[in-house]
């Protein structure tokens, strides 16, 4: 047998890989021209970002902010930032800022803030603001992946048959409970406890 020459094999690679999605796909959302770039200048120098914004309800607002780090969730991008003279972090959707204009003027770092501990909170799943120990039930064929992708660390697992016993420690999110409703009737007996 001959050998397929190296071009044809690398030519091939991108058939080779797909990636599927875990839920219902979407198109992203369109971003204002300049946005995107005005928030990645002001996230990298440091610098105030004077924005205007319209929430979910459609009113607009102008504000300044101090821009802390970008997320994406699924198709969508998110800025963490903090209001000018707020102390606490908030979330905007990039498709909902109109204008933003990267300023002159930094801002001091917050010492407090760290973005993978942020996002670990669960404010993205929309938190409850606290872990809870769950405790569920889940048909053995719809729960065998959850053996090979636990839910956390101290996950445990019992064998009851045709069902497997699953009891972890997460952050309470509306995200679980909508994933838990998913499975519909194939998951019984939730628990929660704090």
């Amino acid at each position: 047998l001959e050998a397929t020459p190296a071009p044809q094999i690398e030519r091939r690679w991108l058939k080779k890989v797909q990636r599927i999605p875990e839920s219902q796909p979407l198109l992203a959302p369109k971003i204002a021209p300049g946005v995107f770039e005005a928030v990645s200048d002001a996230l990298y120098r440091e610098c105030k970002l004077n924005i205007h914004y319209r929430n979910a309800q459609g009113k607009g607002k102008t504000a300044t902010i101090w821009p802390l780090g970008l997320v994406q969730q699924g198709v969508r991008l998110y800025l963490v930032c903090r209001f000018e003279g707020y102390d606490n972090e908030r979330i905007l959707a990039l498709p909902r800022i109109t204008q933003a204009v990267a300023g002159a003027e930094s801002f001091p770092w917050p010492v407090d803030f760290d973005l993978t501990d942020y996002c670990a909170g669960g404010d993205f799943g929309v938190s409850h603001g606290r872990k809870i120990r769950l405790s569920f039930c889940i048909e053995k064929s719809c729960g065998q992946h959850l053996l090979e992708s636990p839910l956390a660390a101290d996950q445990t697992t019992c064998d009851l048959g045709d069902d497997l016993e699953i009891t972890a420690t997460v952050v309470e999110t509306e995200l679980l409970y909508r994933w838990l409703r998913g499975w519909g009737e194939k998951v019984t007996g939730v628990s929660v406890t704090s």
